[in-house]
């Protein structure tokens, strides 16, 4: 009977502790369900917006409201410096937005040198342990501490921290680090659930930047060559679209007879004729390497030496002027064929101005402000159906390469006295 006892015994005990195994592998089984659910709804918010804020506010929101991270912050590389840069925080008195250190400094800056996650449980006894390894590595020529708290918004008690690096390819975008006051905070599963949420991250985060690229280069190109707002784009040039003073060659063109001519035929011949006009005049302005500041009906201002420096400005505006009024008097002989009488006027002037971007938040323009903008105006309010008039001081700049006739001394509406101005024939 002892023996069917301690059988039975046994038995019984062996089946609660099935039942105990099997409980545990259900809850596990549930949370690696529920963890497969969590991953896949932050996945399908992240890469749902190319917005670059609403990309972050994602991130900070699925990392602190569903896998529990109270303390989060996300670096940005910024490859020229060699450094990352807190773009957005959570949890933080100080959210530190704008914060940097350098690549190899910290643990951050350890994760992003080495593109290797880093999980630290005690992080006195770790940094210290990281202090060690450097100093074997060789690192300790460079003289860097790197028990040092850069700064970064962190935890003043901070126990455990767990670092990823943003990779796209190998490319890398930048770092997500969280924190906790509480020793070993973080296992092994918050390894696996922040390595694909950090994957997802760094690609969304890097299409955003490829949009705002993209959407930064479209805007440029309505004001600039392509190719001079690639460069832009790039970094290399200046913002133009900030505020600032130049010395530039103006020129202003519009088509002599235009207004008798739009008001004797109906809007779409009208609309013709502009669209041709400006394709021809647009690619001669591309092909010069001019910047259109606008165009006004039949009208339009370019001018040179901005943004970019270039030495021949005026010369540029001069050669780009000749070879529109010689493609107008091709284009002009198929208007006349039409009964249209149309021929173009061009004023050309140099001297300084202030340009940038103009208008409010949802429609800007670039301009040209100063009294050289309207001078080129006026001096094409003045010409005749194929005639170039030229500034003195543009004159002043080229009279060894250009032929001119005096124009005299012309009274230009808005300006207090006579300007001098000439007629361009030809180059010499």
């Amino acid at each position: 009977m002892d023996g069917e006892h301690k059988a039975a015994t046994a038995l019984r005990q062996q089946l609660a502790e099935n039942e105990r195994v099997i409980a545990r592998l259900n809850q596990d089984l549930a949370k690696k369900t529920k963890d497969v659910q969590i991953i896949q709804q932050i996945s399908s918010e992240i890469t749902s917006t190319l917005e670059f804020d609403r990309i972050l506010a994602v991130i900070l929101d699925a990392m602190e409201r569903t896998l529990g991270f109270e303390h989060i912050m996300v670096l940005l590389h910024e490859e020229a410096g060699g450094r990352l840069h807190v773009v957005a925080s959570r949890g933080y008195p100080d959210p530190g937005i704008g914060a940097g250190i350098a690549v190899g400094d910290g643990v951050i800056g350890v994760v992003a040198e080495r593109k290797r996650l880093m999980r630290m449980g005690n992080v006195s006894i770790s940094m210290r342990y990281l202090a060690s390894v450097r100093e074997r590595m060789g690192d300790i020529e460079e003289k860097k501490d790197p028990s040092a708290a850069p700064a970064l918004p962190g935890l003043s008690n901070v126990q455990s921290q767990l670092a990823i690096p943003l990779l796209v390819k190998d490319k890398l975008i930048g770092v997500i680090a969280v924190e906790s006051a509480r020793p070993n905070a973080f296992d092994e599963l918050d390894e696996v659930v922040l390595n694909i949420v950090a994957n997802q991250s760094a690609t969304a985060i890097e299409n955003a930047r490829a949009y705002e690229t993209v959407e930064h280069l479209s805007r440029l190109k309505r004001f600039f060559s392509p190719q001079l707002a690639e460069l832009i784009v790039e970094g290399g040039t200046d913002d133009p679209l900030k505020t600032h003073r130049r010395d530039i060659t103006v020129v202003f063109l519009d088509l002599r007879g235009f207004t008798a001519f739009s008001e004797s035929v109906e809007p779409e011949e009208v609309m013709g004729v502009l669209r041709e006009f400006h394709a021809e005049m647009g690619a001669l302005i591309e092909q010069h390497e001019g910047t259109l500041e606008r165009f006004t009906g039949d009208g339009m201002m370019i001018f040179f030496n901005d943004p970019v420096l270039i030495e021949d400005a005026a010369e540029r505006a001069v050669r780009m002027a000749l070879a529109m009024r010689g493609r107008v008097t091709e284009i002009a002989k198929r208007w006349r064929k039409r009964g249209y009488d149309l021929d173009l006027g061009v004023g050309i002037a140099s001297g300084y101005a202030t340009l940038g971007s103009i208008g409010f938040e949802r429609r800007w323009d670039y301009g040209a402000i100063g009294n050289v903008t309207n001078l080129a105006a006026r001096l094409c309010g003045e010409a005749l159906g194929g005639q170039i008039l030229i500034s003195q001081r543009v004159l002043g700049e080229l009279e060894e390469v250009i032929e001119v006739e005096d124009a005299g001394q012309l009274t230009l509406k808005g300006l207090a006295r006579p300007v001098k101005a000439f007629s361009l024939i030809a180059l010499k």
